[in-house]
């Protein structure tokens, strides 16, 4: 039979063909923008960097993690350039040559280096049809910063208790073989044993208050509490060292002035900041507590006329175990962990620990 017929029959076929073929098209192409609205939305909520390229290495489409991790800025399209040009670390690169040379799936974690140094756990794969291939990256940098972080303390940790344990042993041995007839030396002995053991009871005691603030098993109890008392008291604790080592001490905190604080753990803050100043203040030099309202807020300050503190170590001095002067501290017998209590306390009540400091000037905290 004839294609159609020209009659206004045979027309009208036509026209409801063309119509019903219009809609199945345009139910088609709504399909399948809904479906690039939903792997653009699926893409732009990953928290990995999602990467596809042709076998050229040519970028046919990227989410927004990989312009934040590579620097990229919106008026820079990804689509279009090249691998290379996204990023010129030579590690990534290789990846990425090393999938498309094998034809097979790689996994491997790569190190970015520029301003801000990433790691990278990269994984590329071809598409199902074999036309493109896909890159996931997963950003593991604060995982290596943990992962280090926990090493290094464990390495710390170890090395602060076999320091004391080291001597505590030493000087065991040597009473138990030479025995105890000369009893001056003998005592001697003992005193630097009991030292230790002191020293080895405070780092102990100082590392199970750290881990209780960390894991919030220590709980900060707030109720109105005026301060004065509570900087009194530490001077009177503090007094006799401080005269031992010739330090003045000043207060100057109103008796009216209260804050929402939990009266031990203020204790333990003004405790660790007088005697880190008094171990640090030599002779004939001056220590002032002070606290004014700053708002809302209550600023309470301990500034001491001491040696002072490199601008370069400022940032690192509530971390564990971070010395600035690692001998001194050691002759002075601290565990390195005050600052790093002081810094949780603070936090725990919602405030800030800030450092000032000039060399040969003093420090102020």
């Amino acid at each position: 039979p004839p294609l159609c017929e020209s009659t206004p029959d045979g027309l009208d076929r036509l026209s409801g063909d063309l119509g019903d073929m219009a809609a199945a098209l345009g139910e088609g192409l709504t399909r399948l923008e809904n479906e690039r609205d939903r792997l653009e939305a699926i893409l732009a909520a990953m928290v990995e960097g999602v990467i596809v390229i042709d076998g050229h290495g040519t970028i046919l489409r990227a989410n927004a993690r990989v312009a934040e991790t590579f620097g990229s800025t919106p008026e820079r399209p990804l689509a279009g350039l090249r691998l290379w040009d996204l990023s010129r670390d030579v590690e990534f690169n290789a990846v990425v040559r090393d999938a498309l040379a094998s034809q097979r799936p790689t996994v491997r974690e790569v190190e970015l280096r520029g301003v801000t140094q990433r790691h990278l756990e990269v994984t590329v794969g071809p598409t199902a049809d074999g036309s493109a291939w896909v890159l996931v990256f997963h950003d593991v940098t604060e995982t290596k910063r943990l992962e280090r972080v926990r090493t290094d303390f464990v390495a710390n940790v170890s090395h602060e208790l076999r320091t004391p344990l080291t001597a505590i042993k030493g000087f065991a041995e040597t009473l138990l073989s030479s025995g105890f007839a000369d009893r001056e030396r003998a005592l001697h002995f003992v005193s630097i044993i009991d030292r230790q053991a002191e020293r080895l009871s405070r780092l102990i005691d100082d590392l199970l208050i750290l881990s209780d603030l960390e894991l919030g098993k220590m709980p900060v109890r707030r109720r109105p509490v005026a301060l004065e008392p509570i900087v009194r008291e530490v001077e009177d604790l503090l007094a006799e060292p401080a005269r031992r080592g010739g330090v003045t001490l000043q207060v100057d905190v109103p008796p009216e002035l209260r804050v929402e604080g939990d009266p031990d753990r203020l204790t333990q803050v003004v405790s660790n900041l007088l005697d880190n100043a008094i171990k640090y203040t030599p002779a004939g030099g001056r220590i002032s507590i002070a606290a004014h309202a700053d708002g809302g807020t209550v600023e309470l300050s301990v500034a001491d006329t001491g040696a002072g503190i490199p601008a370069e170590d400022l940032p690192r001095l509530a971390e564990r175990f971070y010395r600035v002067d690692k001998a001194r501290i050691r002759e002075l017998g601290g565990t390195g962990l005050g600052l790093s209590i002081v810094k949780h306390i603070v936090q725990a009540h919602g405030g800030t620990l800030r450092f000032a400091s000039r060399v040969g000037a003093g420090t102020t905290v």
